[in-house]
């Protein structure tokens, strides 16, 4: 039967608002195994198996259209049954409903049918009014109306939420005290935390119609070690957290749910280092019996070797309860997609996993420490994803640049110069790092990578301007800028200083300085107004609070280095501290001051 004609042409329309390019000629759709399209001339003919396939029929043909040419015959079937994206709407940044109507669009036209909202507590428990408060939580009817927008183009609305650890947001408030284990972690056997549980899967049934979900469950590394063990006592805690899984389950068959869940905890459990991805580790049959029937997820944006993801694959199917495999799209190094680490790490497991035909990939989208990256300038590395899906395991990576390119409508010397942030190592956040870092005391970053950064930032400057009338270009322009400016400032500081040449340091508290001031407030705003764009107001103070911070830091640097010019101050006592090794990490905590937080 052919697919109603106003449906295609409402798919098609929508298909032109992502790419920007309306088919010059007709085409008939109907339904059929797989993928098919044969254009010739002024005619096209496609066969698509459900919406999200002639969705990516019609993408392919627009792609054609703005190549040049003139005929198309593509043959396609899915290697992955379910396939597409998790974006993190809990650490800070929870996209409007207009903003992830965009995310499914696009998803849609590679022909991804899955998309969760990972929410910790960002989504609405009428019985719970602390769950979510002031952090811009989803109502029911913002949900329902998603899950109906995402249903209309054939994708998957699956609830991904938390139900044992990651609720530290809703652990915080003195009402949350009867359910806490840890300051992150539910209280295991407890009926009050049970109570909750079922309250948040009731909320959830009502604005989902997937009976899929993803019960989360992962890093709880002090279960059972908190406030549990003051009141029940001392526990094996593969019995603990199987336990508690059994309980979750119960509720979840009493809402017609099917879940899964994140799998670290049990292999942790059965590794003598606590490591997840260690290889030696082995779960005994008779946990593995006592399991439920709950989906395991196995996550993994790290390795670069075919043959890891293959062997933790294979530990998985081991466990005989369904495997989803988990990758991600780097979003979380700091400010910009980390393009690099995504196609080193990604490549070798998506090809594996179109070779075993996992069932169901999903490409995490992370917002760790502080959700500073924008979801959409990440979606290009989403066509690795949709490539592995729909070619299988020979996938090519020329096929998805080219499919990157129509999806964003930028070309690739545009999205390659996002790179440059990372440009000394791809496995640190070496950008974020200098950006958020104190200009007086070490950050852990070395004056050869510095001086690798200020060059690279200099040629991302150059690639970006030709694209800087898009929003998100012109931002990554001034992030460029300001790092550039940041890293002259603290090299030439220190250099000066050990000198003593004091009017070099007044030229840089009079001169320097409020220019890096000036360039991190044009951050700040192009920042502001790239947020406002697609998220919710609530978070945004996370970031605000940062750049007010490094802004009053530069100031107060500024007066300290006047006092030293002109002699009120003896030293500038940060920088008589020697610098030693450092290897505590990039987090904001981290760089922005030494001292430790209290």
């Amino acid at each position: 039967m052919l697919f109603d004609a106003s449906e295609l042409s409402r798919l098609q329309a929508m298909l032109a608002s992502v790419t920007g390019i309306e088919l010059p000629f007709s085409v008939q759709a109907a339904e059929g195994a797989g993928l098919a399209v044969d254009w010739e001339g002024a005619a096209a003919s496609v066969r698509a198996e459900d919406t999200a396939a002639l969705c990516r029929a019609l993408f392919l043909l627009s792609r054609a259209v703005k190549e040049g040419k003139s005929t198309l015959h593509v043959t396609e079937r899915r290697r992955f049954a379910h396939c597409g994206a998790m974006l993190d709407m809990s650490r800070n940044r929870v996209m409007t409903v207009e903003a992830v109507k965009q995310w499914i669009n696009r998803q849609a036209a590679l022909g991804l049918n899955l998309l969760m909202l990972y929410t910790e507590d960002t989504y609405e428990i009428p019985e719970y009014p602390y769950f979510g408060y002031l952090r811009g939580r989803y109502t029911q009817a913002e949900l329902r109306e998603i899950d109906d927008y995402a249903f209309s183009l054939g994708v998957e609305l699956v609830p991904c939420v938390q139900t044992l650890a990651h609720l530290k947001n809703f652990l915080q408030w003195p009402s949350s005290a009867p359910l806490r284990d840890q300051p992150d972690i539910l209280l295991i056997d407890s009926e009050e935390t049970y109570a909750f549980l079922d309250a948040a899967l009731r909320s959830l049934s009502r604005c989902f119609r997937s009976r899929r979900i993803h019960i989360g469950m992962d890093e709880a590394h002090g279960v059972g070690l908190g406030n549990y063990l003051l009141k029940f006592g001392q526990v094996n805690r593969f019995e603990l957290l199987s336990r508690h899984l059994s309980r979750v389950k119960a509720l979840c068959d009493q809402y017609g749910f099917q879940p899964m869940m994140w799998s670290d905890m049990f292999f942790r459990l059965g590794s003598r280092q606590n490591a997840y991805y260690d290889l030696d580790s082995h779960m005994p049959d008779s946990v593995i019996a006592a399991l439920p029937e709950v989906e395991m997820v196995y996550w993994d944006y790290y390795h670069t070797d075919e043959a890891l993801y293959e062997k933790m694959l294979a530990e998985h199917q081991r466990m005989g309860r369904g495997t989803v495999f988990a990758g991600g799209v780097w979003a979380w190094s700091g400010f910009l997609p980390n393009r690099e680490r995504t196609l080193r790490t990604m490549e070798p497991a998506l090809r594996v996993n179109a070779r075993k035909e996992t069932d169901t990939v999903i490409a995490t989208l992370w917002g760790d420490d502080g959700a500073e990256t924008d979801y959409l300038m990440a979606i290009d590395r989403l066509t690795l994803f949709s490539e592995a899906c729909w070619e299988g395991e020979g996938f090519r990576l020329e096929e998805c640049e080219a499919a990157a390119d129509c999806l964003t409508r930028l070309p690739a010397s545009v999205r390659a110069a996002l790179d440059a942030f990372y440009a000394d190592d791809f496995t640190k956040s070496t950008g974020k790092t200098l950006l958020w870092c104190d200009p007086l005391y070490p950050c852990g970053v070395s004056d050869a990578q510095m001086r690798t950064l200020f060059d690279a930032a200099e040629q991302a400057i150059l690639a970006l301007s030709p694209a800087d009338y898009r929003m998100e270009v012109h931002y990554a322009r001034t992030l460029f800028v300001a790092l550039r400016k940041k890293i002259a400032l603290i090299r030439d500081i220190r250099d000066a200083y050990a000198k003593k040449d004091k009017e070099a340091l007044s030229g840089m508290a009079n001169l320097a300085c409020p220019a890096v001031m000036k360039a991190y407030d044009d951050l700040l705003n192009i920042h502001r107004t790239l947020w406002e764009s697609s998220c919710k107001r609530q978070g945004w103070e996370v970031l605000a609070l940062r750049y007010g911070g490094a802004i009053g830091r530069l100031q107060d640097v500024k007066t300290e280095l006047q006092n030293y010019c002109d002699g009120s101050l003896p030293c500038i006592p940060e920088l008589d501290e020697p610098v030693l090794p450092d290897g505590k990490g990039f987090t904001y905590d981290r760089v922005s001051t030494p001292s430790a937080k209290t």
